[in-house]
């Protein structure tokens, strides 16, 4: 598979296995569900059950899985930090290079997208160029209306058919494994949450890391996220006992505290987030990463207007990404300072200081 060893040796080595996972991650209610374990077991035995994983054969104890678990240990400095020469270190929201607020000059992207279109420009334009194969996005399940499925994207109808923040858990890192085993792809671009980011730093980086899966990845966008729910709880469980048709939902936001659904231009509902709070992951009580820290680019819709997106550049291909999509007139956008980013630094800052708070807990996401 590809990994680095310490010296003590591959069959001398002391790891963490399946069983140290599951007991120190998967029950104790700190998975975020991000598929990396699923993804890089080389016998294929962990998969999903209720949205976490599982075990489903007999482990053969290489411990991969525990290893690449953006929920247990890494120190993500030495050559992880080498990303982000040139850049500027802050206290709450990590490395920056620069700040922005853009949004997509296509219109159709516009149309599909959750704010301004700024991740499905920037994906489109780095298959069409040829600088990656594929991409890994959140794309939509074929067998449950609006539950995110992870795809590989190889075009820019893909790319726009996984447009619009979904609000539910995708184990991302489990397409990215397949995008190497199946497809072969050899340079890849992943987008992703923070803790999902952590985990293709940690194939990249970590000592024991799945390298066959984290050296493809040429650039990682990281999605701003506060909280993710269960699928079954929010959908199911608090959506149809709203009386809603969840076959009919076409888009969901979280926007000034309200948590919205909606079917083409009519709002299903529109309530506060007080009332879904109960149906998140306990996982993200763990995460103090808000801004996807360990990204090239990290993206949200705080402190920029409606239809526009908050852009955080913040590695060297991260800054030439970005601007060749500005020259080439794929994005407009307008320079921001740090101190514009008051409500995301806010967030972030709160998120930061709640993760040290659950007993025991402790996160590296």
């Amino acid at each position: 598979m590809g990994v680095r060893v310490k010296p003590d040796g591959v069959l001398g080595l002391k790891v963490k296995i399946w069983g140290h996972l599951f007991a120190e991650v998967v029950r104790a209610d700190k998975c975020s569900f991000c598929g990396a374990c699923i993804g890089v077991c080389p016998v294929k035995v962990i998969d999903e059950k209720d949205e976490k994983p599982s075990i489903a054969g007999r482990c053969i104890g290489c411990g991969f899985c525990y290893a690449q678990c953006p929920h247990t240990p890494f120190n993500p400095k030495g050559d992880v930090s080498k990303l982000f020469e040139s850049s500027f270190k802050h206290d709450v929201i990590g490395y920056v290079k620069g700040v922005y607020s853009a949004r997509s000059t296509d219109s159709e992207i516009l149309k599909r997208a959750q704010d301004g279109g700024v991740v499905s420009t920037l994906l489109i334009y780095a298959i069409e160029s040829g600088f990656i194969d594929c991409a890994i996005c959140s794309g939509l399940s074929s067998k449950e209306p609006f539950k995110p499925e992870p795809i590989v994207a190889f075009n820019r109808n893909d790319i726009l058919s996984c447009a619009g923040s979904k609000y539910t858990a995708s184990p991302n890192l489990k397409a990215l494994t397949a995008a190497v085993d199946e497809f072969r792809a050899d340079s890849i671009g992943f987008v992703g949450v923070g803790c999902q980011i952590t985990g293709v730093r940690k194939m990249q980086y970590h000592d024991y890391g799945a390298l066959k899966y984290g050296l493809p990845v040429k650039f990682a966008i990281g999605l701003f996220c506060s909280k993710t729910f269960y699928y079954s709880s929010l959908f199911k469980n608090f959506l149809v006992g709203r009386g809603i048709d969840i076959n009919k939902v076409t888009k969901t936001e979280i926007t000034s505290g309200k948590f919205i659904v909606k079917s083409g231009g009519e709002t299903l509902l529109s309530t506060s987030l007080k009332e879904i709070e109960g149906y998140g992951r306990k996982s993200c009580e763990y995460c103090g990463d808000f801004t996807a820290e360990l990204a090239d680019i990290s993206v949200g819709s705080l402190d920029s207007p409606d239809g526009w997106t908050t852009v955080i550049v913040r590695s060297g291909i991260g800054e030439k990404l970005f601007k060749e999509c500005v020259e080439k007139g794929l994005l407009e956008c307008k320079e921001m300072k740090i101190e514009d980013l008051k409500l995301t630094i806010k967030i972030a800052g709160n998120k930061k200081r709640k993760a040290t708070q659950p007993a025991g807990g402790s996160s590296t996401s």
